[in-house]
């Protein structure tokens, strides 16, 4: 099967890669939540907007619909600045909002019982809550999608592999501003941390598994 990095990896590398045994299938988490991440606006319109990050998202909707039916956690991941340019306090010292709905595209617009986070780093884990959510409904694993791929999603598939997750990439609903470093970071996560796969496989996979198996949020608010 062809992979997106073929192109940009030498023979002498597939040769090393074989006798190391890189790339070998990992076992799929048996309770995965979908970890989405830099689907904003930002990145799909305008002067910030990267290659790619439309049809991404495109391909990233069929997985959280998907998810969503399938009773699995669906976890919004918006970057460190938000959607008014302030990256740190106001000038009135007041703490920045939280991710608010115009930080996301559209298409990708978080429901009641998604959880929402903002990350401070390029890892989706640093200085936020993931971990404890992820504790709390019992998951032992991530779908991930999103960009770019050589940055947030990277690190956040290095920091979930170090914490014992499991971890699988929509690899055609990835995206990132360089063609070069989005199919070396899924070469090397491919190697040692992660199985990409694209979104019509992994379908077919979630199909799969049990259905809400998750006590997920109500997703209403609960009246004092």
């Amino acid at each position: 099967m062809t992979k997106v990095w073929d192109a940009f990896v030498s023979e002498r590398d597939r040769r090393i890669f074989r006798a190391a045994g890189y790339g070998v299938q990992g076992e799929k988490p048996a309770r995965p939540a979908l970890l989405l991440i830099g689907f904003e606006q930002r990145h799909l319109e305008g002067p910030d907007a990267v290659a790619g990050a439309r049809e991404a998202g495109e391909k990233a909707r069929r997985l959280m619909v998907q998810c969503r039916a399938k009773g699995l956690p669906v976890i919004h991941v918006a970057g460190p600045t938000p959607s008014d340019g302030h990256p740190g306090p106001h000038e009135n010292g007041e703490a920045t909002s939280p991710v608010g709905g115009s930080d996301f595209a559209a298409n990708m617009m978080p429901e009641p019982r998604d959880i929402v986070l903002r990350r401070h780093a390029p890892s989706a884990f640093f200085d936020s809550d993931l971990m404890s959510f992820l504790n709390l409904l019992g998951a032992d694993g991530l779908i991930l999608a999103g960009g770019q791929t050589a940055g947030a999603l990277r690190a956040t598939a290095i920091d979930a592999f170090s914490l014992n997750l499991r971890v699988v990439i929509a690899d055609d609903a990835c995206f990132d501003m360089w063609q070069a470093s989005h199919a070396i970071a899924l070469c090397d996560l491919d190697a040692k941390y992660a199985d990409p796969a694209s979104v019509e496989m992994l379908a077919e996979w979630i199909e799969t598994l049990p259905a809400n198996a998750f006590a997920l949020p109500a997703g209403e608010r609960v009246k004092p």
